[in-house]
């Protein structure tokens, strides 16, 4: 893809839920695909919860569309 000019990404970082390794690239219709490895591993004894977390414990800066839906609206 960025071979093809779409190299627009954000990454490489670490989620901080998770803690795993990911890279995002933007296709060329304004979705985002994510790329990951070296998840941390649920067990059964995992409970849910609610988290206040920034997403990632260090990564470049998130994209300020990174957040924005890029789907077009149904007439």
């Amino acid at each position: 893809m960025a071979a093809a000019g779409h190299s627009h990404g954000w990454g490489l970082g670490r989620h901080t839920l998770g803690s795993n390794f990911f890279h995002y690239i933007q296709d060329p219709w304004g979705s985002w695909i994510e790329y990951s490895s070296d998840m941390d591993c649920i067990t059964e004894n995992w409970k849910a919860g609610d988290w206040d977390c920034p997403p990632a414990v260090w990564s470049p800066e998130m994209p300020a569309d990174f957040i924005v839906n890029q789907e077009e609206k149904p007439s």
